[in-house]
């Protein structure tokens, strides 16, 4: 079942990070329906992503930019 989730990530404050983001969701042909970003410092930045996934493509979609960026800290969080 397709439920919406948020994804949300610390990670360095850099602008292609935002590309890197959005690659890994097109990839995999999600709905990305919401996207900001705030900055927390001069280093680092909060990024959110809200889409709508199975509860497997969502999980799986943090492990992969836990992997493949090198964050500080995810949450996945339903949006109920």
């Amino acid at each position: 079942m397709t439920q919406s989730y948020t994804l949300v990530f610390v990670a360095l404050n850099q602008p292609i990070l935002i590309g890197r983001f959005m690659l890994i969701f097109s990839r995999r042909r999600i709905d990305v329906t919401d996207f900001g970003f705030r900055k927390l410092n001069e280093e680092q930045g909060e990024f959110y992503i809200t889409f709508n996934a199975q509860e497997w493509t969502a999980q799986n979609l943090q492990k992969q930019i836990n992997k493949q960026i090198d964050v500080y800290y995810s949450s996945l969080q339903t949006n109920n």
